[in-house]
């Protein structure tokens, strides 16, 4: 059956049309009709997702409640704010009395305003902010923060005993605990390191909450501190912002006195250097004879210097062209011979003597026309031109050597600049060097009087504006109220966002999932990773009583499982296999298989369930019917028909039965016959593979219009692959949604590689509600849930007699 069949149900297109379309000849397409690559639809997407629906709810679910657990349970935080100013007074900037110019000493300086602005984040302000509220004493500070208030917090505590269990610490930890200070006391560089260590924890939390928010363009500051107690946040921003203003002034006052010492030190040091260093100005001048206005002969040697260096760069220059053409020709006399160098060719004495030579030429080729080679004027043109090549051949030397004397004349003239060079240049460093080193005794003295001048303007400064300290730098503009509304947590904004995010995780997993799935479930993954036509798609047998309604009637008492599928015949199961037996009839050309094989890839598939079905369907149309149970290691064929297993196949190829002995009659369908497998044989393989079997199949083929043999997994055993050289066709069964598509690959290969003739694949225990069968459900549910009064008349039986009918 070639891909191009078209008796593939339940496709994206076939599932839209009525089903007794169905049932009408099929006429073939063009194999671009249904493409294995067609893309996806929005409706597939939405099948995808709805399929695992309860996975993505129970996840939103899920997720959603404890994020809303989580978020009520967290308390509220509140936000504090102190507004300060921070501003550099004038004093700090001096002024000159030299073309207005100002020496910028702290006032503007660029770092200035950071390291204010970092200071208020340091662990020694928190620690004084600490020791001044008694922080490490108030249980109500650390607790949110360091213990934790959601689930797992609670629950230990719970477990924990509480309060109970932190009043005992506190009482262990007495002989520890840091003291209140006043202002005069505090300074907390005189802690002992057991009491450091036990306030890092209380300086990491309040630093973690502390944030400082420069305003743009101004001196001001605004200093938050969030806490879950408002009068602790309060208290806490306008401590953090007194002590700040305390330190500043702490460090003018404390900071004058010591500028002004070390300013004082300074000025001294530097007189005394400017003296040494004039005395060693004179002294050096002595000693190597500079004149102090000896400009004009160190112009002179820069002069001869830069004339020695531009003659040396003109020799240099000459040189190279001169080594370059000589080396060049000499490259292309060794390669290429000397006639090849261009200096030659282009000489003009070797271009005369070729014109004369040729000049001659032509006169000798004149006299030769009238006179032979021993004429007297014919002789004197040939010592001519003799003459005249010997002279040739010698001048490309003449030239060659000419370019290799000129290149070491250049040679030869550069060396003997760049010696003089040299020797200027040494005269001249060694002017240079004593000149150097003046100049750098008179930087230092003009460096040092700078200043000098500079250090003696500062100290004035400091002690004109060292008694305007007290003051400081830092003024508080706005102090923190008590908050009265908490500005957190966002409680519903973390419940949408969690909402949104577990319903985003649901459909990304659900994808995911559908993804990694790598069983077949439609007709497209059986077309595109199996390449086998579709014979049929069977629904699950749980979907039948869904799709007809609650009102659909329940099978008969004591019917076995595979019979009750096709005893509606309403049912989407029965049609189904009415659909199946109309594509087997027509899957071979010219007449319908007669002997067909039911086989799968693994167990448990649906294969005996397919097999008797099919047999069932195919006896309602009328013909001889033979189902023959080759499953000789686990028969079930005689269980679905209620019909006893004592003898068999096994006993017809044993020798012991005759086959009319064997074959035995379904009472609701008396032309469907049935031929069990009898005891199970310890060499199944060997049997089914005998001669016997062969003629079996001959003499049944004989007396039945289709035999229908069901037969072991194809993976599994043998057996499959040996009976499917027997037979018109095999029909492989997979269970959708749960087959691996290498397995049945696997299969397919196996029982192609013995030469078995594939009518196709049998897609069974379909879910309908999967992605390319949404639409399938609601078509049976509402088409079969109409009246019986609107079923058109001689429906049931086209529906029974036969012929591949299908609604």
């Amino acid at each position: 059956m070639s891909q191009e069949n078209r008796l593939m149900p339940l496709t994206s297109e076939s599932l839209d049309r009525p089903l007794r379309d169905l049932a009408a000849p099929t006429v073939v397409a063009p194999a671009a009709a249904v493409s294995a690559n067609e893309p996806a639809h929005l409706r597939e997407y939405l099948a995808v997702v709805l399929k695992r629906k309860w996975l993505i709810l129970s996840l939103i679910v899920v997720v959603t409640s404890l994020v809303s657990i989580q978020m009520y349970r967290t308390p509220s935080v509140y936000e504090a704010a102190t507004q300060i100013q921070i501003e550099q007074k004038p004093r700090n900037v001096l002024t000159t009395n030299r073309g207005g110019e100002s020496v910028l000493i702290r006032g503007n300086d660029p770092n200035y305003w950071n390291t204010q602005l970092q200071k208020l984040k340091t662990q020694r302000l928190a620690r004084q902010v600490i020791m001044r509220l008694d922080l490490q004493n108030n249980p109500n500070f650390l607790e949110p923060a360091h213990r934790g208030t959601g689930i797992i917090a609670g629950l230990r505590k719970a477990f924990s005993g509480g309060k109970a269990a932190e009043k005992v610490e506190a009482q262990q930890d007495a002989s520890t605990s840091v003291p209140v200070v006043d202002d005069i006391e505090l300074n907390p560089d005189q802690l002992t390191p057991e009491q450091a260590k036990k306030l890092e924890p209380y300086e990491d939390a309040l630093r973690e909450n502390l944030s400082v928010d420069p305003i743009d363009r101004t001196n001001l500051v605004n200093i938050h501190f969030v806490h879950t107690e408002p009068k602790i946040a309060a208290d806490v921003a306008n401590t953090l912002a007194t002590i700040f203003r305390e330190n500043d002034i702490r460090a003018e006052t404390s900071g004058s006195q010591k500028a002004e010492d070390v300013l004082a030190n300074q000025i001294i040091e530097l007189q005394s250097r400017i003296q040494a260093n004039e005395q060693k100005r004179i002294n050096y001048k002595q000693i190597n004879n500079i004149p102090l206005t000896d400009k004009q002969g160190a112009d002179f040697v820069a002069l001869r210097l830069s004339t020695y260096s531009s003659q040396l760069q003109a020799a240099e220059a000459e040189r190279k062209d001169a080594e370059a053409s000589y080396l060049a020709a000499l490259n292309t006399r060794e390669k290429a011979g000397v006639w090849s160098i261009p200096a030659v060719v282009s000489n003009d004495s070797i271009q005369k003597l070729r014109g004369r030579i040729s000049e001659l030429e032509e006169k000798k080729a004149a006299l030769r026309v009238n006179y032979t080679e021993e004429w007297p004027e014919v002789i004197k043109l040939n010592e001519q031109i003799k003459e005249l090549k010997i002279q040739l051949d010698r001048a490309p030397e003449e030239v060659f050597n000419g370019m290799k004397t000129r290149f070491e004349a250049a040679k030869k003239k550069e060396a003997d600049l760049r010696g003089a060079y040299f020797a200027e240049k040494g005269q001249a460093n060694r002017q240079g060097i004593a000149a150097t080193g003046l100049t750098d005794l008179d930087q230092a003295i003009t460096t040092d009087r700078q200043n000098l001048n500079l250090y003696q303007q500062r100290l004035n400064e400091i002690r004109v504006t060292k008694g305007d300290s007290s003051t400081g730098n830092v003024s508080m503009v706005e102090e923190a109220r008590v908050p009265g509304e908490p500005i957190g947590p966002p409680r519903m904004r973390n419940i949408l966002v969690a909402l949104m995010l577990s319903l985003g995780v649901g459909i990304g997993l659900a994808f995911l999932l559908d993804y990694l799935d790598d069983t077949l479930k439609s007709v497209e993954d059986v077309d595109r990773h199996i390449h086998l036509p579709t014979l049929a798609i069977i629904p699950a047998p749980r979907e039948t009583r869904r799709l007809l309604g609650r009102n659909a009637p329940e099978p008969e008492h004591g019917a076995t499982t595979a019979l009750a599928l096709v005893s509606d015949v309403r049912s989407p199961v029965a049609e189904a296999y009415r659909h199946l037996r109309t594509s087997l009839l027509l899957s071979s050309a010219g007449q319908p298989p007669k002997t067909v094989l039911v086989t799968s890839s693994q167990p448990s598939e649906g294969k005996t369930t397919t097999a008797v079905n099919i047999a069932t369907m195919l006896a309602q149309t009328g013909a001889d019917v033979l189902v023959l149970d080759c499953d000789l290691r686990r028969p079930r064929v005689h269980a679905h028909f209620g019909l006893p297993n004592a003898k068999g196949v096994t006993n017809y190829l044993s020798g012991e039965s005759n086959i009319s002995e064997l074959v035995q009659t379904y009472d609701k369908l008396p032309n469907l016959k049935v031929i069990s497998s009898g005891p199970v044989p310890p060499n199944a393989a060997e049997l089914l593979g005998s001669d016997e079997m062969r003629k079996l199949l001959y003499v049944l083929a004989e007396n039945f219009t289709h035999i229908i043999i069901d037969s072991p997994p194809a993976i599994s055993f043998t057996d499959a692959s040996i009976l499917s050289t027997m037979v018109d066709g095999v029909m492989l069964v997979v269970h959708g949604g749960r087959s691996s598509r290498a397995v049945v690959r696997r299969a397919k290969q196996q029982l192609q590689d013995v030469g078995a003739h594939l009518f196709g694949i049998v897609l069974n225990n379909v879910k309908l509600e999967g992605t390319d069968y949404y639409y399938y459900s609601g078509y049976y549910s509402g088409y079969y849930s109409t009246d019986e009064d609107a079923v058109p008349e001689g429906a049931e039986a086209a529906g029974a007699n036969g012929n591949g009918g299908a609604r």
